[in-house]
């Protein structure tokens, strides 16, 4: 993967979890504004992290504090309007870059494939497979 360009790290739960809760810790210093600089480019970050968060809050198997962390922050993201917030702006332009570099779509931020369509010959014959049609392909669960 890496030598195709792809990313080396594997997202897991917890570094999700810690990550949402970093955020939220940190929104007061996100969020702070300039107030001689208006910026409409402020609001589209903040929608867009916003609309992030809340996707990752109604993912099932979220921790019940990772969703409560995830939705405090996102309404106080969603609640930013008219006045600069930089590193807002920076942070959303970096994981903009970082996303068109890996790939990765730009209007959907997890993966909803319901499993992995396999052959049962390939390297991941040992997991169980489920075949809806008899044949050998199949889709790990």
């Amino acid at each position: 993967d890496e030598a195709e360009g792809g990313s080396k790290y594997v997202p897991d739960a917890m570094s999700a979890e810690y990550s949402v809760q970093a955020i939220e810790a940190m929104l007061p210093t996100i969020l702070a504004q300039d107030e001689n600089r208006r910026s409409v480019q402020s609001e589209k970050a903040g929608s867009e992290i916003a609309n992030m968060l809340t996707s990752y809050a109604d993912v099932s198997g979220t921790s019940s504090a990772a969703q409560t962390s995830a939705r405090n922050a996102a309404e106080q993201i969603k609640n930013v309007s008219g006045n600069s917030r930089q590193i807002l702006e920076i942070s959303h332009d970096l994981w903009t870059q970082y996303r068109k570099r890996e790939g990765q779509p730009l209007d959907q931020f997890i993966s909803r494939d319901a499993g992995i369509e396999v052959d049962e010959s390939g390297p991941l014959d040992f997991l169980p497979c489920v075949s809806s049609k008899g044949d050998s392909a199949c889709v790990i669960a």
